[in-house]
């Protein structure tokens, strides 16, 4: 076997420096964090989604972004809220009688035209 490899690290190191792979790392007193997160996400997205239904019918403006597309990249839809829910909102286009099914994950934020109900 030869050793001559004077780019790799620790080649010519002594053993005693080395780290020890076995050893914990001195931050395992970290909280469960994808359960803490998790928790989280689902209270974000669940308040949305109350504001959402809580609105039936109302006019809305809806402001998306779809960064992988160059024709789409960010656009705006107004129109009548007809269902919300998690995964995607349903809404009506009262001048041209257009539908939008507009997936939640392209949502940035949205403009009511009239008082919103947040109970």
């Amino acid at each position: 076997m030869n050793n001559n490899f004077p780019n790799m690290p620790y080649s010519n190191a002594n053993p005693s420096y080395i780290p020890n792979q076995g050893t914990q790392p001195p931050y395992t007193n970290i909280p469960n964090i994808n359960q803490n997160y998790n928790s989280y996400i689902d209270e974000k997205y669940q308040y949305a989604y109350n504001i959402l239904n809580n609105n039936p019918a109302q006019i809305a403006t809806f402001y998306m972004s779809y960064p992988d597309s160059v024709e789409w990249r960010d656009r705006i839809f107004t129109g009548r809220v007809i269902h919300a829910s998690r995964e995607y909102t349903l809404l009506r286009n009262e001048e041209t009688r257009e539908w939008y099914v507009l997936p939640s994950i392209y949502l940035n934020y949205v403009i009511y035209n009239e008082e919103v109900n947040l109970s």
